[in-house]
C-alpha cells in the first residue's frame, strides 16, 4: 500500500500540476494526511465533502465512477490503462493527478 505524502508535499505537487485555485473548492480527503484539512482551509477550500460531491478528492482507493464530472482526483496509485502526461491524465469524466511524480 502506497502511503500518501505529507500535507505540504500533497499541496505543492497538486498546485504545480494543475494551477487550480483552492478558494471555494469542496475537498474530500480519503485516508489520513495530518494537517492537510487545516492547510486547505487556510487556502479558502472547504474540506470535509463527500467524495461524490467534491471538486477535488485527495487519496487512494477511490472509484472514479463515483466522482462527479469534472472532479479532480489526486492519488499515488496509477490509473489502469491510462498514460500520464506530466502527472495529469483525463480518465473518462475525471482528471487524475499523480502525486508520486
Amino acid at each position: 500500500m502506497t502511503r500518501l505524502p505529507g500535507a505540504q508535499v500533497v499541496i505543492q505537487t497538486f498546485l504545480r500540476r494543475t494551477n487550480l485555485l483552492m478558494a471555494g473548492r469542496r475537498v474530500a480527503i480519503v485516508g489520513d494526511v495530518p494537517g492537510l484539512a487545516s492547510r486547505l482551509r487556510a487556502m479558502g477550500a472547504h474540506p470535509g465533502a463527500a467524495p461524490a460531491d467534491a471538486d477535488l478528492v485527495i487519496g487512494d482507493g477511490v472509484d472514479l465512477g463515483t466522482l462527479k464530472p469534472g472532479a479532480i482526483l489526486a492519488t499515488t496509485r496509477p490509473v489502469e490503462g491510462e498514460r500520464m502526461r506530466e502527472g495529469v491524465v483525463a480518465s473518462g469524466h475525471v482528471f487524475v493527478v499523480d502525486l508520486t511524480c
